[in-house]
């Protein structure tokens, strides 16, 4: 039962990356869609979306195998 919550803990926090980090790229991205921004800032945006993934991508794994968010092993 323990392995479950902590698997849900972890999908919650994988959600969570996903927003906090998805909401600011997406906005980046609409502004530099709308040339105001400068072209340098596709760098950073994509630094970003890159780091937010591999959280994401991080979290979720964590979740499949039923690991807390703030753990390295299972308990």
């Amino acid at each position: 039962m323990i392995r479950l919550w902590d698997g849900i803990l972890s999908a919650i926090a994988a959600l969570l990356t996903g927003g906090i980090v998805g909401v600011p790229v997406w906005g980046a991205f609409m502004a530099l869609r709308a040339e105001l921004l400068p072209i340098w800032a596709w760098g950073p945006l994509l630094l970003l979306g890159a780091a937010g993934l591999v959280m994401m991508l991080s979290f979720l794994r964590k979740a499949s195998r039923g690991v807390h968010p703030l753990r390295e092993r299972r308990r």
